[in-house]
């Protein structure tokens, strides 16, 4: 693989159609850990909340779902995932019986696999355990930790005490060549996260980060923005403040929409609405120009398909009760 002192120059690229990528939808995961919460009791669990402050606020759920209707959603995007990828593991099954897996029973939130756990396509039996901001959630790192272990991965490196980091917003990305991760930073992860990371991974595990700020409002990266291909993203452009490019010889701010547009990358755009409530971002890449997404934005699953991308749509008006979609509900796994 070619490394950032063989191609870094002083104007910022990306690839164009047609280049070769280890970008995360680029490369078919050989696996994907999953997680049901109505089997669990979670999701049954919130019937109790009194209300919809507390249901947002201390379990940062929208709204109650129904949880016959979760499940039956939930099961219909776990069976799509496996006529697409060999593998499906549920996280009940990986650790049965294990003190971690507790949590789950009260915490609907770990349904998210995506985010206590990050892996990276070109460093695939390694990962970096998420530390999460919501007190909640916290717990989620140690149950998805034990899963990793199941497998036989190894943790790239330990965040510090007090910095945040979350699945949901780390995308594993290249640019001609290039290890990159897209990483947002604002509400939950954090700038000094992306410094420390820049720092323990550049250059022997990654060639730069891209910071992208975040609008307050906006909850992770995935909810706002996602490469779905070579030449395609699909964005909620004003989820993205700045940017930030991150490399061995420091750091300094790019306008990463406009880079994109400029070497021909389609920006697919969505509405706020869209992108909040119905997760229109938030899409599982499976490789070779296919994703998973709900099916509630059809204007936007229409020029996905336009510009050549394999759109699988899945039920979701259930599931993201939980303000979270398909990539949210998945941890991609890679041999």
């Amino acid at each position: 693989m070619t490394t950032q002192a063989d191609t870094h120059d002083s104007q910022p690229h990306v690839p164009g159609p047609g280049a070769v990528s280890a970008s995360e939808f680029a490369v078919a995961p050989s696996a994907i850990i999953v997680h049901d919460p109505v089997e669990a009791g979670a999701i049954k669990a919130l019937e109790s909340v009194a209300d919809e402050e507390t249901l947002r606020q201390q379990y940062l759920f929208r709204q109650v779902p129904d949880p016959d209707l979760f499940a039956e959603q939930h099961r219909s995007f776990v069976e799509l995932i496996g006529q697409n990828v060999d593998q499906v593991h549920y996280l009940a099954d990986l650790i049965a019986g294990e003190e971690v897996l507790e949590q789950a029973r009260t915490n609907p939130n770990q349904v998210y696999t995506r985010d206590a756990l990050i892996t990276i396509p070109w460093l695939p039996e390694k990962y970096i355990a998420g530390s999460m901001l919501a007190p909640i959630r916290r717990a989620e790192t140690a149950t998805m930790e034990a899963a990793a272990r199941a497998l036989g991965m190894e943790p790239l490196l330990r965040l510090p005490e007090g910095l945040f980091l979350e699945g949901g917003d780390v995308i594993p990305f290249s640019r001609e060549g290039r290890r990159t991760l897209l990483v947002g930073y604002g509400r939950r992860t954090q700038l000094p996260t992306l410094e420390f990371l820049a720092a323990e991974l550049i250059p022997h595990g990654i060639d730069e980060i891209i910071g992208v700020e975040l609008a307050p409002w906006r909850i992770n990266l995935d909810g706002g923005l996602v490469p779905v291909a070579e030449d395609v993203v699909i964005a909620h452009p004003e989820s993205v403040l700045s940017a930030v490019r991150l490399d061995a010889r420091g750091s300094e701010p790019i306008d990463l929409l406009g880079m994109l547009r400029d070497v021909g990358v389609q920006v697919i755009a969505v509405t706020q609405e869209e992108s909040l409530y119905k997760q229109a971002c938030n899409c599982l890449c499976l490789g070779d120009r296919r994703l998973i997404c709900y099916d509630m934005t059809a204007s936007a699953i229409e020029r996905l398909t336009a510009a050549g991308i394999d759109v699988l749509a899945t039920p979701g008006s259930e599931l993201v009760k939980g303000t979270g979609g398909p990539r949210c509900m998945s941890r991609p796994l890679y041999t």
